[in-house]
C-alpha cells in the first residue's frame, strides 16, 4: 500500500484541498476541496497531483465559453438566429454532408470572400439592411451568390412564394 502523502491546505490550479474525507478509490485518497468559486468538491489524490482536476469544473466551463465568445453572438453554446443563418448559408454551400448542399454548393452558389470568414462583416451588413429574426436571407438572382448585392431579407411565406424564382421569372401554371 502507498504511503500517504498529506495534501491538506495546499493549492492545486483553483482547489485548495481541506481534508481526507476517509474514503478510498482504487487505493488512492479522496480529498474534500475548495474550488475558487467557493463550490466544495471531492477528488483523488492522484487527479490532484497529475493535474487532471484543477478545479469544479467552473474553470472548464469559462475556457469553452471563451472559445465560443468571439463576435458576441454565440455564448456558451447559445447562438443568435442571425448567426445561425451565418452558419448555415456558409453549411449549404461548402458543407457536401449538408442537406441542403445540393442545391447550393452542388450547383457553384457560393458566399462571397467579404462575408465568408467574417461575421461581423455579414452582421453589420443585415443590421444595415433591416434585419429582423422574423426574416430569412434571400437570394435576388437565385442562381447567383450569397454577396450584399444580392441578398434582401423576407418573410418565410415570401420567401417560400418565391419558390427560387430567378429575378423577373413568373411561375409556370401546370
Amino acid at each position: 500500500m502507498r504511503k500517504k502523502i498529506d495534501l491538506t491546505g495546499q493549492r492545486f490550479g483553483r482547489l485548495i484541498v481541506l481534508r481526507d474525507t476517509g474514503k478510498r478509490c482504487w487505493r488512492y485518497v479522496v480529498w474534500l476541496c475548495r474550488c475558487d468559486c467557493g463550490k466544495l468538491v471531492e477528488v483523488l489524490s492522484n487527479n490532484l497531483k497529475l493535474g487532471r482536476t484543477k478545479s469544479c469544473g467552473c474553470l472548464q466551463k469559462e475556457i469553452m465559453a471563451a472559445k465560443l465568445f468571439k463576435h458576441g453572438d454565440s455564448c456558451g453554446g447559445k447562438e443568435s438566429r442571425l448567426y445561425r443563418t451565418w452558419v448555415n448559408m456558409k453549411s449549404r454551400c461548402y458543407y457536401p454532408k449538408s442537406i441542403n448542399y445540393k442545391r447550393y454548393g452542388g450547383k457553384g452558389i457560393k458566399v462571397c470572400d467579404e462575408w465568408k470568414n467574417d461575421y461581423l462583416a455579414f452582421k453589420s451588413w443585415a443590421l444595415a439592411n433591416n434585419y429582423q429574426d422574423d426574416l430569412t436571407i434571400d437570394r435576388i438572382n437565385s442562381d447567383g451568390n450569397y454577396c450584399p448585392e444580392n441578398c434582401r431579407w423576407l418573410t418565410l411565406s415570401e420567401n417560400s412564394r418565391n419558390g427560387g424564382l430567378k429575378s423577373g421569372e413568373k411561375r409556370k401554371n401546370k
